[in-house]
């Protein structure tokens, strides 16, 4: 009887040790795919900005500049999109004591966002021109985003055409 029971206990054990590790391998092995995909490439310069003088400040935004009104538009089919900014801006060094954008959300907010027209999203300078994490695009739908760009011109011997390229790309994992 002893013999009977511990062999239908030895049987169990082994069921039980079988199911297990097939649960363990499915566990393993999901994946999980990214996909990044450029949404824009955007060109700031004197032409779409206007000229400065030399330690002027001057405060470009969506009222003074329509240029920087709905300057970039996404539509997302998922929530959780992560929208990344990548600047030359470095390179404006010796242009500029000062030149910052702020990516704000435009007036195209899709419902059930936590984010409201006018917040500020990111903030690219000379010193931090991207954004590593990302902007996190918390629901799917169509967004529109504005800039507004802080500028100091340093001092130059001449007038000096400069640009900023801006290169946006959307991250999405699955």
């Amino acid at each position: 009887m002893k013999t009977r029971v511990v062999g239908i206990l030895l049987i169990l054990t082994s069921l039980l040790v079988v199911s297990v590790s097939a649960f363990v391998y499915v566990q393993a092995s999901n994946t999980v795919t990214q996909t990044i995909v450029e949404v824009a490439n955007i060109t700031l310069s004197p032409a779409a900005l206007g000229n400065i003088e030399e330690g002027q400040t001057i405060l470009y935004t969506a009222t003074n500049n329509s240029a920087l009104d709905d300057i970039l538009s996404v539509t997302t089919s998922k929530a959780n999109v992560y929208l990344h900014f990548d600047t030359d801006l470095d390179g404006q060094s010796s242009n500029y004591a000062t030149y910052q954008i702020a990516v704000k959300v435009g007036d195209t907010v899709p419902g059930g966002s936590s984010y409201s027209t006018g917040d500020t999203l990111a903030t690219l300078t000379i010193a931090s021109p991207d954004t590593a994490s990302g902007v996190d695009l918390d629901v799917a739908g169509s967004w529109t985003f504005d800039f507004e760009i802080t500028t100091t011109a340093n001092s130059v011997l001449s007038d000096q055409a400069t640009t900023v390229n801006i290169v946006v790309s959307a991250e999405s994992t699955t």
